[in-house]
C-alpha cells in the first residue's frame, strides 16, 4: 500500500522548478532590499556618530559643571525678608540710616553662592536702585574666594545701580550664611549721586542661586521708595523763610527789617520820580538758603508797577509782573483812589509770599479823624511838659491824604493857650499828622484840628481832644486794690494814687517824699509775700499817674486790713489814719461750708428715697390685694 505521503516524480519536478524559480525570485529581491538597506545603514551611521559626538560633549561639559560644584546639589532655608516695603529718600540723599534694608540667608556647603539683584520696576526717572553691605558675620560678599583673587567686600560697599551683589558662604556645615543691604536709589547707575527727579519708585530684588540649582524658598521682594525735593536744593522760595518788606518813595526796602504803612497822593507819573513805594524781596527755600524762582508781582485796586535791578531806574510798566531774583519791585499811583494791594508768589511754585498795601488818596482832604494821644504819651502833662497828639486827614471815601504841610495844608488849635500851647511835629502814615501840646500852667484846653488858620475859620475840623496840665505838688493820697476778697495766697495789686489840691493825680515828678508817715502802710495779717508803700514813693509814673504794688494775700483767712497815715508832704487836713479792708476767705471755713452744704444734700436724698420706698411698699400691698 503505497503510503499517501508519497509525491509522484512529475509533481516533485514540478515543484522543484518552482522552488528554484521562487528562490532565484526572492534571492533578487533580496540582493535588492540588501542594496537599499545598507545605504541606510550607511546614513544612519553617519547620522549617529555625530549625535554620539554631541552627546560625548555635553556629557563632558556636564562632567565639568558637575566637578566644579560642591556636592551639595541645591541652596537650603534660604530667605530674603525686607525691613519695610516703603522708603524714603530726598534728592540731596543716597544712603541714610532710615533706607529700607534686605537681609538674604541660606544655608550652603563652602562656596555655595547666591546673588541679589536690585532692579527698577518703575519711577518717573533713570535713577537705578543700588545696595550698600550695611552688616555681615557669617558670609563673604563680592569675594573672589575660588579663584583666590582680592578679599571679601567690607561693610560700606555698594554696588553700581541695577547690579547683582554675590554672596558667598563660608560654612561647611549646617551655619547659616547672611548679609544685609541698605536699598537705595542712585541717579543712572552712580551708586555716590542722589537721584534728580522727585516722585515714587517701585524696585525690585530679586534672589538667584549660583551654579548649585534653583532656590528653595527665597522669593522676590518690592519696595517702594518715595524720592521728594531736598529742601536744601529746592530752588522755590517758602513764604515761612522768605522776607519782603516795603519802604516809602525812594527808601531802599533792601536794608529795611520791617514794612513802612504807604499813604500817598493818587496822582500819576511815568517816571521813577513818580515811584511812592518799593519793595524788595530775599528769597529763600524752606530749609532758609538762597532760592532762584522768580515772583509774580500783581496789584489789584488802584496803582502800578514796575521792576528794574537799580532802584532808580525803576518805572511803571504793567499791573502783574514776573520779577527776576534781586530786583525791586516799585509801585506808582494811576490816578485813583483807594487802597492798591500787590500779592508776591512764587512763579514756579504759586507759594503766596506776602501781601503789601498802598493807600492812594485825593489831594485834599474833607474830614478829619478824633485826634488821639500817642500811646506812649499822657493826656496829663506838667507845666513845661509835652505830649504829641495826632489826627487823621482823609478824603472822601476815608483814605488817609498825605502831603500836607503843617501852617499851609493843616493847622492845630489849642482852646486855651495861657494853659497849652500847639505846634505842628510830624506826619505818620499810621496816626496821621502830629503836633506837639506843651503845658504852659495848670488847667485843661482842648486840642482840635481845621484847615485853616483860626478855628473859627475852618470848613473843615475835627472833634476835640482834651489835655490837662497839672501839678507836682501834693496834697492827697489814695490807697486800693483790685479786688474785695482774695483766697489764701492770692495776687493782690495795690494801686497808690498822688493828688494834688484839686483833687486831680500829680504829673511832673517821679519821686515823692513824705507821702505817708515814717511807717508806710500796714497789715493786719503777715501777707505770703510782697513789699508795701514805705513813706517815700518812687518810680511813679507820669503816664497812669499812678504806683502800682504787688502782694500775696496771706494764707489764712479773715479780715484784713492796710493801714497809713498820710505824710508830712500832704495837706495838714489829709495827714490823718485811714485804713483800707478786705477779705481773705479762710479755707477751713470754706471747707466747713462746703461739708455743711453736702449733708444737707444728703439728708434730702434720704428723704426722698424713704418717700420712694414708701410708694413702692404701698403699691405692692395693692397689687397682693
Amino acid at each position: 500500500m503505497t503510503s499517501n505521503n508519497q509525491v509522484s516524480p512529475v509533481i516533485r519536478i514540478s515543484r522543484g522548478e518552482r522552488d528554484v524559480s521562487a528562490r532565484a525570485t526572492h534571492l533578487k529581491a533580496a540582493s535588492k532590499k540588501y542594496l537599499e538597506t545598507t545605504i541606510e545603514r550607511k546614513q544612519m551611521s553617519t547620522t549617529t556618530n555625530f549625535k554620539r559626538i554631541a552627546l560625548v560633549a555635553v556629557a563632558a561639559l556636564g562632567l565639568g559643571v558637575l566637578s566644579s560644584v560642591p556636592s551639595q546639589a541645591v541652596i537650603n532655608a534660604d530667605s530674603l525678608t525686607i525691613s519695610s516695603a516703603t522708603a524714603a529718600q530726598t534728592t540731596a540723599e543716597t544712603f541714610t540710616a532710615t533706607s529700607a534694608t534686605a537681609t538674604m540667608s541660606f544655608l550652603g556647603a563652602s562656596n555655595d553662592s547666591v546673588t541679589v539683584t536690585a532692579s527698577l520696576v518703575s519711577g518717573p526717572a533713570a535713577a537705578l536702585p543700588s545696595l550698600r553691605l550695611v552688616e555681615t558675620s557669617s558670609a563673604l560678599v563680592d569675594s573672589n574666594v575660588i579663584t583666590g583673587a582680592a578679599g571679601a567686600r567690607t561693610v560700606g560697599y555698594a554696588t553700581a545701580g541695577n547690579t547683582a551683589a554675590v554672596i558667598y558662604s563660608t560654612s561647611a556645615g549646617a551655619a547659616v550664611s547672611s548679609a544685609k543691604f541698605a536699598v537705595y536709589l542712585s541717579q543712572g547707575n552712580d551708586k555716590t549721586t542722589a537721584p534728580t527727579t522727585a516722585g515714587t519708585y517701585v524696585v525690585r530684588l530679586t534672589p538667584a542661586a549660583v551654579g548649585v540649582g534653583p532656590l528653595v524658598g527665597a522669593t522676590a521682594q518690592t519696595i517702594t521708595i518715595t524720592v521728594t525735593a531736598a529742601a536744601a536744593l529746592d530752588r522755590n522760595m517758602s513764604a515761612a523763610t522768605t522776607k519782603a518788606y516795603i519802604q516809602a518813595t525812594n527808601t531802599d526796602a533792601k536794608l529795611a527789617a520791617q514794612d513802612s504803612t504807604i499813604v500817598a497822593l493818587k496822582t500819576a507819573g511815568s517816571t521813577n520820580a513818580a515811584m511812592v513805594a518799593n519793595i524788595a524781596v530775599t528769597q529763600l527755600n524752606a530749609a532758609g538758603l538762597a532760592a532762584t524762582e522768580s515772583i509774580t508781582a500783581t496789584i489789584s485796586g488802584p496803582g502800578v508797577l514796575g521792576a528794574n535791578a537799580t532802584l532808580g531806574s525803576v518805572v511803571p510798566t504793567g499791573r502783574s509782573l514776573v520779577v527776576q531774583k534781586g530786583d525791586y519791585i516799585g509801585v506808582f499811583p494811576d490816578g485813583s483812589t483807594g487802597v492798591g494791594t500787590i500779592t508776591l508768589t512764587g512763579s514756579t511754585s504759586g507759594a503766596l509770599i506776602s501781601t503789601k498795601t498802598v493807600t492812594f488818596s485825593d489831594i485834599a482832604a474833607t474830614k478829619y479823624a478824633t485826634p488821639t494821644i500817642a500811646a506812649t504819651d499822657s493826656s496829663v502833662i506838667a507845666v513845661a511838659g509835652t505830649t504829641k497828639v495826632s489826627v487823621l486827614a482823609q478824603d472822601a471815601t476815608s483814605n488817609l491824604v498825605s502831603g500836607l504841610v503843617g501852617g499851609t495844608d493843616y493847622w492845630a488849635y489849642s482852646s486855651n493857650t495861657a494853659v497849652a500851647t500847639v505846634a505842628t511835629y510830624s506826619f505818620s502814615a499810621t496816626t496821621g499828622y502830629g503836633i506837639i501840646v506843651t503845658g504852659v500852667s495848670a488847667g485843661e484846653a482842648e486840642i482840635s484840628f481845621g484847615n485853616a488858620s483860626t478855628l473859627a475859620a475852618a470848613t473843615i475840623k475835627s472833634a476835640p481832644i482834651k489835655v490837662r496840665v497839672g501839678t507836682a505838688v501834693p496834697s492827697n493820697v489814695t490807697v486800693t486794690l483790685d479786688k474785695s476778697t482774695y483766697a489764701p495766697g492770692e495776687k493782690m495789686t495795690m494801686t497808690v494814687t498822688i493828688l494834688n489840691a484839686a483833687g486831680l493825680p500829680v504829673v511832673g515828678a517821679t519821686s515823692y517824699a513824705n507821702i505817708f508817715s515814717a511807717t508806710g502802710v500796714t497789715a493786719s495779717i503777715n501777707l505770703q509775700s510782697g513789699t508795701l508803700p514805705t513813706g517815700t514813693i518812687a518810680d511813679y509814673s507820669n503816664t497812669t499817674n499812678t504806683k502800682t504794688y504787688t502782694l500775696y494775700a496771706p494764707v489764712t483767712g479773715g479780715k484784713l486790713d492796710f493801714t497809713y497815715t498820710g505824710g508830712t508832704a500832704l495837706a495838714t487836713a489829709n495827714q490823718v489814719a485811714r485804713t483800707v479792708s478786705v477779705t481773705v476767705a479762710d479755707s477751713g471755713a470754706a471747707a466747713l461750708a462746703a461739708v455743711t452744704a453736702l449733708a444737707t444734700t444728703v439728708a434730702s436724698l434720704r428723704t426722698l428715697i424713704v418717700t420712694l420706698t414708701n410708694l413702692v411698699l404701698k403699691i405692692q400691698k395693692k397689687v397682693r390685694a
